[in-house]
């Protein structure tokens, strides 16, 4: 498994498409920032750091670049074949299915991490505010980042579930895509037409790297570990089940 993970890792950060998505994660860091300096209110009363990181995964900064290089990972052994190398080779499916699964989370916490960095650079560049970060509480910060890489890292095992579900890059992207922006729509529009008396859009990943915000992170901390279970953890376990059943074609 070691050196699967191993192979796996080598070939993403041989990956093209793994660099250009994290030019997209700066760029799009930037880009927003820039439009965020532009308010009245902003301009008025400048830009707090804490503001700021709350602020710093919004418009699919990172959740872009993660769908892209995700679906791109996990897609391209069914694309070309290679898929039945790895197995003619006698690895188990359950171990390649988790090294795909492993390399796109540590993608994710990259672009995360990257955005993180990228952003703080840019708010003290724009506002001067990193000597803020002194008198913001550690703890809230520590768990605000932790909070998105787990949220992250749950978006990217929905990603290669549905990578292993439709064994089609195209198709895959395109079921993906129109989830990043529709998603959290479908999700609200179920909660009032069937289940009034449940909320199940917070569980959308996507939905709650808006949401997570630093000051407030303590609140949406039990909802994140609840994200990093269903997506993380238990789609995986079902992501294994249907790759052992099903043929490799």
């Amino acid at each position: 498994m070691i050196k699967l993970l191993r192979s796996q890792v080598y070939k993403m950060f041989h990956n093209s498409i793994f660099w250009i998505c994290m030019v997209l994660t700066i760029m799009s860091v930037f880009f927003y920032s820039g439009f965020e300096s532009m308010k009245a209110e902003t301009i008025a009363n400048g830009m707090s750091l804490s503001k700021y990181y709350s602020i710093l995964f919004q418009n699919y900064s990172t959740g872009l670049p993660v769908l892209i290089f995700c679906v791109v990972f996990a897609s391209d052994d069914f694309s070309y074949g290679t898929v039945h190398y790895y197995i003619s080779k006698g690895i188990p499916r359950a171990q390649y299915y988790l090294s795909k699964m492993m390399t796109c989370a540590l993608a994710a916490t990259i672009y995360v991490s990257m955005a993180g960095i990228s952003g703080s650079i840019i708010s003290q560049i724009l506002w001067n505010n990193l000597n803020e970060i002194s008198y913001i509480n550690l703890g809230q910060l520590f768990f605000f980042f932790l909070s998105q890489i787990l949220l992250h890292i749950s978006y990217a095992g929905f990603l290669v579930f549905t990578c292993f579900l439709f064994r089609n890059s195209v198709t895959t992207s395109v079921v993906n895509m129109f989830l990043l922006i529709f998603g959290f729509l479908i999700l609200h529009k179920i909660e009032e037409v069937i289940w009034h008396t449940y909320v199940i859009s917070v569980y959308w990943p996507v939905a709650m790297f808006q949401r997570v915000q630093v000051l407030t992170v303590a609140d949406w901390f039990p909802v994140v570990a609840g994200i990093f279970a269903i997506y993380g953890l238990i789609l995986t376990f079902l992501g294994i089940l249907i790759t052992k059943k099903r043929d490799i074609k």
